[in-house]
Formats: C-alpha cells, sequence, structure tokens
C-alpha cells in the first residue's frame, strides 16, 4: 500500500482503500485495523477512521457486533448475480475500446501483459492482482465512457476482495494471462464483437476458480 502524503487524508485514505479492495488487498471477514492502515499509508488514525466509517455508510464495509469493520463476506448466490452484469458491461467496455486503442496503446499492455505472465511464473498474486486490475481497466478506460466505467468500478468494488483466492487454483494461474492475451488479440484484428466475448471468457474463468472456494466460506 502507497504512503498517503497530501491533504485531505481522510479522502486520500478513502481512495486507497477503494483501491486495496479493488485489487483484492483487502479478504472478506479481514478485519480493518485502523492503527495497521494508519502505520501502512503513513499517517494518523483520524482519517482512517473517518474513511471507514464512510465506507460502512456505503454498505461497502460493514461492522460486526464486537465493533470490527471488515469486508463483506461475498455468497456464492450474489456473485452469480453480479456475474452476468460484469460479464454484460466489461464485455461492453471491451467492444467500445476496440476501435479506440492506439499503437502505443498496444505497446504498453504488451508489457503489462509481459509483467502478469512474470507473477504467474513466481505466485507472486498481490502483484498479479495489482497488474491484473491496470490491465482490465485500460480496457475501461479506453472505451471513453465515464459513466459505464464508474459502474463497473462499482462492481469491482463489491468482487475484488474474493480475487484473492483465485491464485490458489492452478488452472486459473497458468490460464489467465491466455485469456488477456486473447482480448487484445480481438482488439488488435479491430474485431469488436470478439473482444467482448474474450472478456466474458476471461471473467468466467475467474468465476470457475472461485466459486468452489466461495462455496466453502463460512456463513457471516
Amino acid at each position: 500500500m502507497t504512503k498517503i502524503a497530501r491533504e485531505p487524508l481522510s479522502d486520500r485514505a478513502y481512495d486507497e482503500i477503494l483501491k486495496g479492495m479493488a485489487e483484492g488487498t483487502f479478504a472478506p471477514m479481514q478485519p480493518m485495523v485502523i492503527r495497521n492502515l494508519a502505520d501502512n499509508f503513513g499517517i494518523s488514525a483520524t482519517p482512517i477512521r473517518e474513511a471507514l466509517q464512510r465506507l460502512i455508510a456505503e454498505h461497502l464495509l460493514v461492522q460486526l457486533p464486537n465493533r470490527s469493520i471488515v469486508v463483506p463476506q461475498m455468497t456464492v448466490e450474489r456473485f452469480n448475480h453480479l456475474l452476468p452484469i460484469r460479464v454484460a458491461l466489461e464485455g461492453m467496455a471491451a467492444e467500445l475500446a476496440t476501435p479506440l486503442f492506439t499503437d502505443e496503446d498496444f505497446v504498453k499492455i504488451d508489457a503489462l501483459l509481459n509483467r502478469i505472465a512474470e507473477t504467474t511464473v513466481t505466485y507472486d498474486a498481490r502483484t498479479y492482482l495489482k497488474l491484473n486490475r491496470e490491465f482490465h481497466f485500460s480496457i475501461y478506460e479506453r472505451a471513453g465512457n465515464p459513466e459505464l466505467l464508474r459502474v463497473i468500478q462499482g462492481l469491482w468494488l463489491k468482487v475484488g476482495p474474493v480475487f484473492t483466492g483465485l491464485f490458489d487454483t492452478d488452472h486459473y494461474r497458468e490460464h489467465a494471462n491466455d485469456e488477456h492475451r486473447n482480448i487484445m488479440a480481438a482488439v488488435k484484428r479491430r474485431d469488436a464483437v470478439a473482444a467482448r466475448e474474450a472478456m466474458a471468457d476471461d471473467l468466467k474463468l475467474a468465476a470457475r476458480a472461485l466459486l468452489p472456494r466461495l462455496a466453502r466460506a463460512p456463513a457471516d
């Protein structure tokens, strides 16, 4: 987690916690310990506390009866409700982005995919999750639709915390970047429909890896 140096600190803390949730830094039911977060971000406890209360009010975090603050548990039912929405919207973003990619974009994403490939060899799950989000949002941002981007960001805040389990599945770890390369191959061909379909395949691969883990998760 990066250090926070500029005002307003509570807003910066809020943004960094959101980013961590989307990248899978914070797992479901993992306590959000104020002092640990403050030390990691290099700030006092007060802005962390304010950021956490804001996230509770937005139903992105929950406070348990023992007053611990945690990321909500994801259920199989909820995940299955979110998946077709993600497939539709993230696939749409890939389709919209396809004709808008530049040669410079391709160079950057090819380098990013090479870095992702390294993480699958070294079993570096944390770096993979960060780069995976960077890859996906490089596409979603290129779509040029800020309203669509905002909805997708909200969906990732809901599902991102469960991504911590992706590397527990050998098949996913070995093939995830294949799906990324399939997406970009379609984009480079300017085949927007194929890019949408490849994005759907990528999301479904992750779902197949995560659903058995969610089924085994204890209830709240």
